[in-house]
């Protein structure tokens, strides 16, 4: 799941919906808001669109173009660029706005909805063409790149970061969260 190498492009398949109920993002506002509920809907299974497009990754793997695959399960978008980017100790730039997404989603439904049925995969350049032709009847965009430098800046809507976070610095809070459970 881990990003292997600078310049690798990043890609978000699947599309985000606003599911953010039962999220770990809305039970985090909850408890700090000391509500018992927050969020909204829970994510919903569309098998059909689930099964082609577990289909189309399986013949990307099969063919050899992707260097990592994620899914953006517990935590959403934000989290599994985050664990990406520990993994292999390599930042990334995002551009939110590219994400495949229901329209009208905010900067925080993106980030951390928890749909099913998504990926963030990396690929080389030269093998991107390939897997766009192989995806091209999926909701997939380009993201992103992986880059060199270890920081991971997910720019919104406006053009600003809404995350530009060193990954020691994200490392930290993902290691302290380990020590509470």
């Amino acid at each position: 799941m881990d990003f292997k190498k600078p310049g690798d492009l990043i890609y978000a398949a699947g599309l985000t919906k606003n599911e953010l109920g039962a999220s770990a993002f809305c039970r985090l506002v909850a408890k700090r808001r000391r509500k018992l509920n927050a969020g909204g809907s829970v994510p919903e299974l569309d098998c059909a669109r689930a099964i082609a497009l577990y289909q189309s990754m399986s013949l990307a793997t099969e063919a050899g173009l992707l260097e990592s695959s994620h899914t953006p399960t517990m935590g959403g978008l934000a989290v599994a660029l985050a664990l990406s980017a520990m993994g292999g100790n390599l930042g990334a730039e995002i551009e939110l706005g590219s994400v495949p997404s229901e329209s009208g989603l905010t900067e925080h439904e993106l980030l951390f909805s928890e749909s099913n049925s998504r990926f963030v995969v990396t690929v080389s350049p030269e093998k991107a063409p390939a897997l766009e032709k192989l995806l091209s009847s999926q909701p997939f965009a380009r993201i992103g790149r992986v880059m060199e430098n270890p920081v991971l800046r997910i720019t919104g809507f406006n053009g600003q970061p809404v995350i530009d976070s060193e990954i020691t610095t994200l490392r930290k809070a993902f290691k302290k969260t380990l020590r509470n459970i």
